[in-house]
C-alpha cells in the first residue's frame, strides 16, 4: 500500500484564508507547479506524487542517477492508497487532493482541518514556549504575545527597544516585519491589515542573531519523536533561502560549538513530549520547530528553543533526507531556492552509488520561475 504526496507551499497562505475556496497569487502558483516534483525526494519507493505537468524524461533521468521508484499518481492508483501527505493540510489541500482523483475516505475531515487550522497560527508557539519555559532547566526568551489591536502593537514597540510582528499564518520569514524600521503611521497600517484580514498580530523581542536552526520531528498520530536537525540560511527577514544539507552529527557538531550540546538534548526531549501532548491525537507528518542561537546582553550564546512550530513538511525536511539518502558519505552540501530561471546545462555531477558525492543538481525540472538545487562537495 502507498502514499501519495502533493507539494502545496501555498497551504499557509491558504490557512490564513480558511476557506476551500482559496486562490493563490500568482507567484505561489508558479512555485507550485514549478515545484511539484518535489517530494520525490522525500517520498518512499512506491509512492506516488501529484504532478498534472510531470516532465516524464526529467523523472526517468533522475530515477536512474538516484534509484528512485515513484509514480505519477492517476485515478488507476486510487484502490493502493492507504495515506495522502499534501506539504500542508487544510481544507484548500483537501480540495486539491479530491479533484486529483483522491478518495475523501483518506482525508482529513472538516473538524480535523479546522484543528489544524488552529495548531498551525503561531499563537501555538506560545502555547509551546509556555510549556518550555517550565519544563527546561535554563532560561528562554521572552514569550512573544499576540496582539488584537493596532494600539497594541504600537505599545509593544513603544516598550521594546527592538521587536518583529509576525502574521500568524505565514510561512518561509514571509509576514515578519521589523517594527523598529517602521514609522508608526506605517505600523499601524501593517498591524490593522493583519489583524483586519487574520484576526490578531503576534510581537515578539529582536534577540542577537547568531544562528538559524531547526528541530525536526514525526507524529504517528500517537506520539511525536525527534528525528533531527535543519541549518538554515536566511535572507532579509528571516526570509528562506536554503539548507545545509549534511548528516545529523555534523549539523550537532557545528551547533556545539556554540552552544551546550546538552541544551540540544534536553530540548529535543522535552519537546516531543509537549508536541506528543498538543499535536499528536490530530496529526500524522512531519513538522519543524524553528530555533535560534542569539547572544544574551553578556554577549553568552543562548538557545531560543521555540520561535515557531511549522505543523507542516518544510525545506528542511527535504534536505534531511536529502542527506540521509543521497548524498554520499564524506561530502557535505546545500539546497537552494533561488527567484530565478533554472539552469538547463549543469556540468555533470559526481555520483557514487546513487548518492551525489560532488556537483550540483537540479531537484525539479528547469523552469523559468524557481530554481532549487542541490550541490555537494567533498568534505575538508
Amino acid at each position: 500500500m502507498a502514499r501519495v504526496h502533493l507539494f502545496n507551499p501555498e497551504n499557509d497562505l491558504a490557512l490564513a484564508q480558511g476557506s476551500s475556496n482559496y486562490t493563490a497569487p500568482p507567484n505561489a502558483v508558479a512555485l507550485h507547479n514549478a515545484g511539484e516534483m518535489l517530494p520525490i525526494w522525500y517520498a518512499t519507493d512506491g509512492d506516488y506524487i501529484i504532478a498534472p505537468n510531470a516532465d516524464a524524461q526529467w523523472l526517468r533521468h533522475v530515477s536512474q542517477l538516484f534509484n528512485i521508484n515513484i509514480e505519477i499518481f492517476n485515478n488507476s492508483h486510487q484502490s493502493n492508497l492507504t495515506e495522502a501527505c499534501p506539504w500542508g493540510w487544510s481544507h484548500d489541500a483537501r480540495r486539491q487532493l479530491i479533484k486529483a482523483g483522491v478518495s475523501d475516505s483518506i482525508l482529513y475531515n472538516d473538524d480535523t482541518l479546522n484543528k489544524l487550522r488552529r495548531l498551525s497560527h503561531r499563537h501555538t508557539s506560545i502555547v509551546v514556549m509556555q510549556q518550555l519555559q517550565q519544563r527546561l532547566p535554563f532560561s528562554i526568551p521572552p514569550l512573544p504575545i499576540e496582539a488584537l489591536s493596532p494600539d497594541e502593537v504600537i505599545s509593544y514597540r513603544n516598550t521594546h527597544k527592538g521587536c518583529f510582528i509576525k502574521s500568524p499564518w505565514s510561512s518561509s520569514g514571509r509576514g515578519v516585519f521589523d517594527a523598529s524600521m517602521l514609522s508608526s503611521d506605517e505600523l499601524m497600517r501593517r498591524a490593522n491589515g493583519i489583524i483586519r484580514r487574520q484576526g490578531s498580530v503576534m510581537c515578539e523581542v529582536a534577540l542577537n542573531k547568531v544562528q538559524d536552526f531547526a528541530m525536526l520531528f514525526y507524529s504517528n498520530g500517537q506520539n511525536v519523536s525527534f528525528i533531527g536537525y535543519s541549518s538554515f540560511f536566511t535572507e532579509h527577514i528571516g526570509a528562506y533561502s536554503g539548507n545545509i544539507v549534511a548528516p545529523d552529527s555534523e549539523i550537532k557538531r557545528q551547533l556545539s560549538t556554540m552552544i551546550d550540546p546538552k541544551h540540544l538534548d534536553i530540548t529535543s526531549s522535552v519537546l516531543s513530549e509537549i508536541l506528543t501532548e498538543i499535536i499528536a491525537p490530530h496529526y500524522t507528518g512531519f513538522l519543524g520547530v524553528d530555533m535560534l542561537i542569539y547572544r544574551d546582553s553578556n554577549n553568552q550564546p543562548c538557545l531560543a528553543p521555540c520561535l515557531e512550530v511549522n505543523l507542516r513538511t518544510t525545506m528542511g525536511i527535504v534536505a534531511w533526507h536529502l542527506s540521509n539518502r543521497f548524498l554520499a558519505p564524506g561530502s557535505l552540501g546545500k539546497m537552494k531556492v533561488e527567484f530565478k530561471n533554472s539552469q538547463t546545462n549543469l556540468p555533470t555531477p559526481v555520483i557514487y552509488d546513487h548518492r551525489l558525492a560532488e556537483g550540483t543538481i537540479n531537484l525539479v525540472p528547469p523552469n523559468n520561475n524557481f530554481s532549487i538545487t542541490f550541490e555537494a562537495s567533498p568534505q575538508p
